[in-house]
């Protein structure tokens, strides 16, 4: 626990911990490294492996496009 309080992602006050980092962080870095390391940071060849046995409605794929669509630069 005292490193994860000197690299502040968590606060140790009184015996009290808490966390300094949000849950969402800890996601997007978790992510992020499963990406690199599995997929060599390829979301297309994630994407491909996840879905290989799915199928998607017509309106998940509506949604994914949009997502998709609104992280276009």
């Amino acid at each position: 626990m005292k490193k994860l309080c000197d690299r502040e992602i968590l606060k140790n006050e009184n015996s009290a911990v808490s966390a300094l980092v949000k849950r969402e962080q800890v996601q997007k870095f978790e992510s992020e490294q499963f990406l690199n390391k599995t997929f060599n940071g390829s979301l297309p060849q994630f994407i491909t492996s996840f879905m290989s046995d799915k199928k998607l409605s017509k309106a998940e794929a509506d949604e994914l496009k949009k997502m998709i669509d609104s992280y276009k630069g």
